[in-house]
């Protein structure tokens, strides 16, 4: 008589022999590309091997997902020979796959320091002569992958036959106890494997960028598994190498290697504050030329240096996180933070100020996990973030997006007056976010335009008074250069904010007690503040950034992506990109509305060679992982 006993023992066993096959691979991983990770302690590295875990979870049950579900059906035919060679397959053949594509990685990692991603099959499947040809090279130089592989692969395939289960007198009976324990095994295995597809319980399936929350950049590799990488790869959008112009003469035009010659000078040792604020449109403060909704954002901008042309490099949060704190402009179809190249290495704010001694927070009252900032505050080398759960008080929750954001911001300066100085904080809001939430006692205390998320600004402007309110009484405040600048625009009915111009126009202050108040009238955009604030700080280090200082006087255009489109602003004009080519021109000074066509001259070359410039720039250097200037 079955009971599902043995059928539950055997995946049992070859789930653990799959774990252990992926710690071997793991362990070889290490050996083969030791010189990458030559800072490594044993300790770190073992924990290294327990957070990979969840991930190994990943790639078995995802290869392994069609075993599961014939494995758990409790049917007589289960120990026929026909169904019992099917099940071999499709528990060998895939895992098999996976191990093969961990064993690549051994050899292949060296070249682009990181796993393989989905391209592999192309590669493999597109060019079938050219990989004939470099088999027998491949066999001769690492002739021991070939040999640890073919060792592998025939314990794995001997630990499966010794491991499955035998026929030993099957009658399956028919009575609701049984129908009950076949239907339960059968759920709590399959419900099993779609969590670990899932990575979890939390609030979005496990991503790449989940990596960085358990170690560096430098260590992702040593975590995850070429299977995973692979398959999730697949999910999203990669780049190819472009050509569309010379390469020295792109570098000519923009050189994203920031420091390399500098004279030293004094490194001034400032807190750096940067607030990003949700959907701060320009068209809603006082700059916007319409009715104003942030009294306070206003004054400040009167005591502040005031960048009243500034561009947002993307039009959601995830898009603009990284272009203000990393100088990394949304230039793909998938915004970076969710990229096969998320686990790349780059500089950032936090990276750089932290060999100044600077520590560093990511301040967001979303719920941890929301588009994975918190990863992505680990993968840019923040030393924590602190959001919902470390806030620890749901009476502030605004029952969608997070903690509202005053009280947010006034306990945001309490940690921040614990942080060790100098600081780095980027704090983020969100009440500005729809569905536009605001706490009910703040119910007719803003002005209602025409728009739903006026009086949620309304209410972040306020929000953001008490916390500067509160903050001038701390004795960091005096020492702190503040960086306001909106993630990206909100909605917009209005015919200039709602243009393919319009609806990217922000605001963006620096502000600090003795800096003199000014407005700057040149085209900048997000990706300028990180290199803006190194500059100004004194920061002497060389560091990758495709942005430019806003306090020099040369004029940069400004870029910004939207599928299949690059828009650019140049001062006055404006320009519409298709296939690497300016196809149309407005003057944004004499027709805000883009309805007259201008036609292209010469001078216009120069600034399309720019864009193709910036565009090829971070295609080749985020394809080949050289975002990061080796020290």
């Amino acid at each position: 008589m079955i009971t599902f006993k043995n059928q539950l023992q055997t995946i049992l066993k070859q789930i653990g022999i799959l774990f252990l096959l992926y710690a071997i691979c793991r362990l070889l991983f290490y050996f083969f590309n030791h010189a990458s990770f030559q800072e490594l302690g044993i300790g770190e590295l073992l924990w290294l091997f327990v957070y990979g875990l969840r991930f190994d979870a990943f790639s078995i049950c995802a290869l392994s997902s069609m075993y599961f579900l014939m494995s758990s059906l409790p049917f007589k035919f289960y120990y026929s020979k026909p169904y019992q060679f099917a099940l071999a397959f499709f528990f060998i053949v895939p895992n098999s796959i996976g191990l093969l594509l961990n064993f690549i990685d051994f050899a292949y990692y060296p070249f682009n320091n990181k796993r393989c991603t989905y391209n592999i099959i192309y590669f493999v499947f597109d060019g079938q002569t050219e990989i004939l040809k470099l088999i027998p090279q491949f066999l001769r130089e690492f002739w021991l992958v070939v040999l640890l592989f073919i060792a592998l692969e025939y314990l794995f395939i001997k630990l499966y036959f010794k491991t499955r289960s035998q026929k030993s007198g099957l009658s399956i009976s028919s009575n609701l106890k049984s129908l009950t324990i076949a239907t339960l095994t059968f759920l709590i295995i399959n419900g099993l494997c779609l969590l670990g597809i899932r990575g979890g319980l939390q609030r979005v399936p496990i991503m790449i960028i989940d990596a960085a929350a358990y170690s560096n950049a430098n260590n992702i590799p040593l975590i995850i598994n070429t299977p995973f990488f692979v398959i999730k790869s697949a999910e999203l959008d990669a780049i190819e190498t472009l050509n569309i112009i010379d390469q020295k003469q792109a570098r000519k035009y923009v050189n994203a290697l920031h420091n390399t010659d500098t004279i030293k000078k004094e490194f001034k040792n400032l807190n750096v504050c940067i607030i990003i604020l949700e959907s701060f449109s320009k068209e809603f403060t006082g700059i916007g030329n319409r009715k104003s909704f942030t009294p306070f954002f206003d004054s400040l901008m009167l005591q502040s240096v005031l960048f009243k042309n500034a561009i947002a490099n993307g039009k959601t949060s995830i898009e603009g996180i990284p272009s203000i704190v990393a100088s990394l402009p949304s230039f793909m179809n998938n915004p970076y933070i969710n990229s096969i190249y998320s686990n790349n290495l780059i500089q950032t704010l936090a990276t750089e100020l932290k060999t100044k001694n600077y520590s560093s927070i990511f301040y967001h009252g979303g719920t941890n996990g929301s588009m994975n900032f918190n990863s992505f505050a680990k993968a840019a080398g923040f030393d924590a973030y602190y959001g919902r759960s470390e806030y620890n008080n749901d009476d502030d929750y605004d029952g969608h997006w997070g903690i509202y954001d005053e009280p947010f911001l006034q306990k945001v300066i309490e940690e921040i007056s614990l942080q060790k100085n100098p600081f780095f904080s980027t704090i983020f809001t969100l009440s500005s976010h729809n569905p536009y939430k605001i706490p009910e006692k703040y119910k007719g205390k803003f002005p209602k335009g025409k728009l739903e998320i006026m009086e949620s600004i309304g209410y972040a402007d306020y929000s953001l008074k008490q916390f500067f309110n509160q903050a001038k009484k701390q004795t960091w405040f005096k020492n702190t250069l503040f960086v306001l600048c909106p993630d990206h625009t909100g909605t917009s009915e209005d015919y200039f904010y709602a243009n393919p111009m319009g609806q990217y126009t922000i605001p963006i202050i620096f502000y600090k007690q003795d800096l003199p108040a000014r407005i700057i009238y040149k085209t900048v955009q997000q990706i300028d503040i990180m290199p803006t604030i190194l500059n100004y700080l004194n920061y002497d280090s060389p560091f990758y950034a495709l942005g430019n200082d806003m306090f020099d006087t040369l004029q940069k255009p400004a870029l910004y992506y939207i599928s299949p489109q690059y828009y650019c602003l140049a001062d006055s004009f404006f320009y519409i990109m298709n296939n690497y080519k300016f196809i149309e021109k407005r003057n944004v000074k004499i027709d805000s509305s883009l309805f007259l066509k201008l036609p292209l001259n010469k001078k216009d070359i120069e600034i399309e060679t720019y864009c193709k410039s910036l565009i090829q720039t971070y295609n080749n250097d985020l394809l080949n992982n050289k975002m990061k200037v080796v020290k």
